[in-house]
């Protein structure tokens, strides 16, 4: 029996690794922008749009060399007004990459990189220290009636960024606080009576959480886009 059970595993480990190599395969060499935020831990998250090579909905933890680390905390300090942060990676496979992380270059952004951004750094090295979540965007998903987030962070810092389904859609990254460990991500339903983004001057909601009511502080609003996701 546990050698039937074990040539089962083998057998679905085989079939996921052949659909991220066909993935990888379809997919050509692109510049996959990031948004970038936190200070305890620099997290990024791909900017995904419903069309090859950007369908991907990827949450990453990135690390920087102290130096440009520092950089970056301070720009955010010093710009408190900006709440987006982007960067330009060179091109790459993106699912490629996720399989088999290697170091990559980047320049670094205070706002949109394809909007007017202003360059606060060029050249970096970026290593992926964690793939957070990911998921491969599909047209065949059925887009859900309800609000649902996907919830991420550390002892010190939480985030949230909306789950996207389907064309039309939408992206939001909020700054979260709770009181729950997020060791690893979680996905909570923030409103259960519509599919829209979520309010953040500094509101409190309450979502289900294992049978009870969990408060979620809605800090700040980093990024909100409609017109990526359009189609």
């Amino acid at each position: 029996m546990k050698k039937i059970v074990f040539f089962f595993f083998v057998l679905i480990s085989c079939g996921v690794f052949s659909q991220q190599h066909d993935h990888g395969a379809q997919d050509e060499p692109s510049t996959h922008g990031m948004a970038i935020f936190g200070r305890n831990k620099i997290y990024a998250y791909h900017l995904p749009m419903f069309r090859s090579p950007h369908d991907y909905q990827i949450v990453l933890e990135l690390v920087f060399d102290e130096r440009i680390r520092q950089q970056f905390i301070r720009d955010q300090q010093q710009h408190p007004e900006h709440t987006t942060y982007t960067i330009e990676p060179e091109k790459f496979i993106l699912p490629d990459m996720i399989a088999n992380p290697r170091l990559f270059r980047a320049s670094i952004y205070r706002g949109h990189f394809e909007r007017g951004g202003i360059k606060i750094a060029e050249s970096v090295a970026v290593r992926i220290q964690e793939v957070v979540y990911f998921k491969k965007l599909s047209p065949n998903t059925i887009k859900p009636k309800t609000t649902d987030f996907i919830l991420f962070g550390n002892n010190r810092e939480q985030f949230a960024v909306h789950s996207i389904a389907k064309a039309p859609d939408f992206d939001q990254i909020l700054q979260i606080k709770t009181g729950e460990r997020l060791d690893t991500y979680k996905i909570f339903t923030f409103d259960e009576t519509v599919n829209a983004p979520i309010g953040v001057s500094g509101n409190t909601i309450e979502v289900n959480f294992d049978g009870r009511k969990l408060k979620v502080d809605l800090l700040r609003q980093l990024y909100l886009e409609f017109e990526d996701l359009k189609n």
